[in-house]
């Protein structure tokens, strides 16, 4: 595969100007005419899809995408490792975030000569509620692909105080920085140095993908996580989509159970649910990569018949 960098300049909501980054990936033989703009979880890098080979198995969900001839985009969420905030920039917003992550993606396409590409949304965990957003405030995708994420929330990870909050976005939003700071106290938290390994469902399938999962770890996106724990916040965005979607969990994966999921999006055109066997929430870092990826492949197709 072909990787190069991308950069642009990005006009913040202070007037600002400040610059995000990203991976482009290509395929070295035909294309599939179609390109992924892919969103990590909560306080995991863009390097969590390319998490290489190790033990003789590929566990790069770059390596397996481009090898089926598609294009992908990876990035980090702004106010996070490659893509930070002038430090003057005021409290980042989820859907602020959403605004600046469309507008990068459009002028990379643009730069990288590939705007005549069909194109996926895909996010995992927090990441996904990100895609959403963009989705329903842009309509920049041919369908979204949600990897351990859904509008279900986790309830089990909210205080009574938090909890208040459940099923009412208006107030969440306009309380999301003081929550923020009241749990994680700080906008960009580094509250984890990645799975301890003692759990199949926060790490992954053996101690050296533990360790490389570490090696990706880096500070929250505070306004993200929160959002994302409380059911409902993005309930209205959810309710918009209308492009078909593809929805993969671990069966030991985190939030509601995935059977509860698709309910929350009642207009998309078409709906996949795929749950991987012995697999945790950090799907790329399994062996069930390979089936996740070839689902992937088929599902994204189908969007061009």
């Amino acid at each position: 595969m072909k990787q190069s960098e991308l950069t642009t300049a990005i006009n913040g909501i202070d007037g600002s100007e400040f610059y995000l980054n990203a991976i482009l990936y290509q395929p070295t033989g035909p294309s599939s005419g179609l390109v992924f703009f892919c969103l990590p979880g909560g306080s995991v890098s863009r390097d969590y899809f390319d998490l290489g080979m190790i033990d003789g198995t590929d566990y790069s969900f770059v390596s397996w995408m481009t090898s089926y001839g598609h294009s992908l985009i990876t990035m980090d969420h702004p106010g996070t490792a490659t893509n930070p905030l002038p430090d003057q920039h005021p409290f980042l917003q989820p859907r602020h975030a959403s605004d600046y992550l469309a507008e990068a993606f459009g002028q990379f396409l643009t730069k990288a000569k590939i705007q005549d590409l069909k194109v996926i949304g895909l996010g995992h965990s927090m990441g996904g509620m990100t895609t959403t957003l963009i989705q329903a405030r842009h309509s920049l995708f041919a369908g979204i692909a949600l990897l351990g994420s859904s509008a279900r929330g986790l309830d089990w990870g909210l205080d009574d105080r938090e909890k208040e909050y459940i099923g009412n976005p208006i107030a969440l939003e306009k309380d999301l920085e003081e929550l923020t700071l009241r749990k994680f106290g700080m906008e960009f938290p580094m509250i984890n140095q990645g799975p301890s390994g003692e759990s199949i469902t926060f790490g992954g399938a053996t101690p050296e993908l533990n360790m490389r999962l570490r090696e990706t770890t880096i500070p929250l996106f505070g306004a993200g996580g929160m959002m994302s724990m409380v059911r409902g916040s993005f309930a209205l965005e959810a309710a918009a989509i209308e492009t078909s979607m593809f929805l993969a969990f671990g069966d030991h994966d985190i939030g509601a159970p995935p059977n509860e999921v698709p309910q929350d999006y009642p207009n998309a055109a078409s709906l996949e649910l795929h749950i991987m066997e012995k697999c945790g929430h950090n799907s790329l870092a399994f062996p069930t990569i390979a089936e996740l990826c070839s689902k992937l492949d088929r599902w994204a197709r189908s969007l061009s018949d």
